[in-house]
Order: C-alpha cells, then sequence, then structure tokens
C-alpha cells in the first residue's frame, strides 16, 4: 500500500475510534477532553491539509462542540485540543471557541504555576505534580501558544512559548548523552524519570513545530537548533536495523515502540523539507517511516504504541507500561504519513 492510501486508511479508523466510545481499557482517551486526542485531531487536521477529505473538519467539530461546555480542567495536558481549535475556527468562526482561547491563553500566559526556574509546571487531569517540568509540554501548549500569538500577532505570547521552550530545553537536556530525560523537579534541582522515548519524539518534533513559526530573529534559534541536532546525532546511533527505537532510548532491554518512532520521523522528515535538519539524517528518518508504516495493520490500527506514560522511577517501570491503540500514536503516525507523502 502506498503511503496516501495509508494515510486516508489510518485517518478513517482513527476518526471512527473517536466515536465508538469504547469501554476497553483505553478507550477513555477517545472520549475525554485531553492531551491524548489533542494529538489525534492534530494529525488528522494536517491529513485534511494533505486530502482535502471535508469529513474530517466535520467530524472533529462535531466531537469538540459535544464537549465544549463540559471541559473538566484547564491544565497543560487539556490545552492540546486547541491548536486544531485555531484551524477550525478559521474557517467558520465561533464564539465558544474564542472564550476557551481566552481561558486558556490566561492559563499559559499568568495563571498557570511556575517553577523556581521560570518554567510552565506539567499539570494533568487526574493527579498533582508540584514542580515538575515535562518534556510533553512542548507539544501539549507551548505550540498553540506560539500559533496562537502569530494569528493575534501579540509578541507578549510569541516571547512567552519561545522563553518556555527555552527553559525546558536546558530543563531537560542532558549533555552526557545528548539525549532528553523525560521530566525535571525544579525544586529538589534534579532530572526525574530517564531518557524516555516519546518524550525525546515530543521534544524533536516540537522543536520542528515551533522553529517553523519562529520569529527569524529569535535570539535562541542558534541554541535551539545546535540543541536539537545533538539529539539527532545521538539518536541515530541508537536506531534499530528495522528503524524503531526503545521505549528508553538507551536500555536495550526495554521494548521497541512505535510512538517514538513516529514522532522522531515527523520532526526529522519535516525538518529536512524545511531546511532547519541536516540532510544527512535523511536515511535515519526513512527508516523511521518505514517501521511507522509497517506497524499499521490493514484496519489503520497504529500498533506497538506505549499507552499514557507519566514520569517513573526507573527504565523498568517504563518497561511494564502496556501496548495500547491510542490516539496520540494513531495522530503521531498520521504526522509521519504526511511528510512521507510530502516526500514522494
Amino acid at each position: 500500500m502506498n503511503h496516501l492510501d495509508l494515510l486516508k486508511l489510518t485517518a478513517a479508523r482513527t476518526l471512527d475510534l473517536t466515536f465508538e466510545h469504547s469501554d476497553q481499557p483505553g478507550g477513555i482517551r477517545w472520549r475525554r477532553w485531553d492531551w491524548s486526542i489533542g494529538v489525534a485531531f492534530y494529525g488528522l487536521w494536517k491529513t485534511y491539509e494533505m486530502t482535502k477529505d471535508e469529513e474530517i473538519p466535520i467530524k472533529m467539530k462535531q466531537w469538540i462542540d459535544q464537549r465544549i461546555d463540559a471541559i473538566e480542567k484547564i491544565c497543560v495536558n487539556s490545552n492540546s485540543l486547541l491548536m486544531t481549535m485555531l484551524e477550525l475556527n478559521e474557517r467558520d468562526p465561533d464564539e465558544k471557541y474564542e472564550k476557551v482561547f481566552q481561558t486558556f491563553d490566561r492559563y499559559l500566559m499568568t495563571e498557570g504555576r511556575r517553577t523556581p526556574s521560570g518554567a510552565l509546571e506539567h499539570t494533568v487531569l487526574d493527579n498533582n505534580w508540584a514542580h515538575q517540568v515535562w518534556a510533553d509540554t512542548i507539544f501539549m501548549s507551548l505550540l498553540y501558544l506560539a500559533q496562537r500569538g502569530l494569528a493575534l500577532r501579540n509578541e507578549e505570547y510569541r516571547r512567552e512559548a519561545y522563553k518556555q521552550l527555552d527553559i525546558h530545553c536546558k530543563l531537560l537536556f542532558d549533555p552526557q548523552v545528548n539525549l532528553f530525560v523525560h521530566g525535571w523537579h525544579d525544586v529538589e534541582r534534579k532530572p526525574i524519570g530517564v531518557h524516555w522515548g516519546r518524550g525525546n519524539a515530543w521534544m524533536t518534533a516540537g522543536i520542528v513545530e515551533l522553529l517553523e513559526i519562529a520569529p527569524e530573529d529569535l535570539p535562541q534559534r542558534r541554541e535551539l537548533t545546535d540543541t536539537l541536532h545533538k539529539q539527532l546525532q545521538a539518536l541515530s546511533g541508537l536506531q534499530d536495523p528495522y528503524g524503531l527505537w526503545r521505549t528508553v532510548l538507551n536500555h536495550e532491554e526495554t521494548y521497541l515502540e512505535t510512538s517514538v518512532t513516529a514522532g522522531v520521523a515527523y520532526g526529522v522528515m519535516k525538518g529536512i523539507r524545511l531546511g532547519l535538519i541536516d540532510p544527512k539524517f535523511r536515511g535515519m528518518g526513512e527508516r523511521a517511516l518505514s517501521a511507522v508504516a509497517d506497524n499499521i495493520d490493514q484496519e489503520g490500527y497504529v500498533t506497538g504504541g506505549s499507552t499514557g506514560t507519566p514520569v517513573k522511577a526507573n527504565a523498568l517501570e517504563y518497561n511494564r507500561i502496556a501496548f495500547d491503540i491510542t490516539p496520540f500514536t494513531q495522530g503521531l503516525a498520521l504526522l509521519a504519513l504526511c511528510e512521507a507523502v510530502r516526500g514522494e
């Protein structure tokens, strides 16, 4: 199956799952306003830009409109849907959407807790991990804030987004191995978690996305680009011969995992296309794309992806995280496939 047909198949399955409201373990991710469905919808929107299948925005708007009056909690993770909402609102302006944007804008700019280093504390629906900085925040909130600032021509929003990106990179990047740690405890001043695969994918894809829309004179541009290339060089030495990376990148006893592979493939191939990443990483990106395609079954399910993963104590605990069919793995695969189609 060619990449375009695989993209269409995976998108159709993702839309179907969104409306199934499965009672199986993990099914809540398909019906809850949270980061997981936000990543799926971001992938679906990019798919719509490629295919112009009008069913995609219609169904996403339907899902959002059914829930917009009952958002459980304003937090970093529940923000990710707003990236797609910005696009939907551009097509069909809605006052309810604008009110949601303004509510999250206030949270990201002033109301959201900051750590002692000034980083936006990572907040989620069901737990409270005080003083923690996570790689996940880049994709779940900072990308929206930069997009919103660009749309409004609000330089304060844009400055805050890139200030936060800079802080997160400095706190989370481990120069000893040139990979990002999953988290950082900013009161205890120490890394938490491990060099988690999907966390590094959030960073790869997120940095590329943010640099794409950054001001040309962004002061941190060179440092961010250098850090990204150091990470990619490290990743190149950790990729499995078949193109996958492990759930804990530098622990060979942990399993190979699809979502990290999809996220890195997307960031690398898009970054090369935009001139942000050295083309020498093209082979790595293409092997990752091939591995992602191989892990999509004949019904459009993206297999081999781990389920939701908070910061854990060690590699063994990350390795115990179960596989599941999730919105975010579907979404990351869609993003990767969009870049594969662009490259054909």
